[in-house]
């Protein structure tokens, strides 16, 4: 079966990034259905937040900054520094979080 041999395709220098999965049941398809009609839902009655999906949740996080041109308006250097450095940090430690949640479920 291709799925019981998936797992050989890691030895493999050509397709060591290559990973297979099954498709979902009708059920998870429902399911998953169920759950983007809900993310739009939250988009569309909380547009001042950024919503995504991770790990079959509805997830939310403040809107990260845009990049300044020089036409946007004079604010305070710091403040607008401060803001995306803080943003920049939240986006790395969810990143990293994920990514040590996907090496600890690798090592079960």
């Amino acid at each position: 079966s291709v799925l019981r041999n998936s797992s050989k395709l890691k030895n493999s220098e050509r397709f060591s990034k290559v990973f297979i999965s099954p498709d979902r049941t009708p059920a998870e398809r429902e399911e998953r259905r169920k759950l983007v009609a809900a993310l739009k839902e939250k988009v569309r009655t909380e547009p001042q937040q950024y919503h995504y999906l991770r790990k079959g949740e509805i997830c939310s996080r403040e809107h990260l900054p845009r990049y300044r041109t020089t036409d946007d308006s004079e604010e305070n250097d710091s403040d607008s520094d401060q803001r995306m450095a803080e943003a920049v940090l939240l986006e790395l430690k969810e990143a990293f979080d994920g990514f040590e949640r996907s090496i600890d479920k690798r090592l079960e």
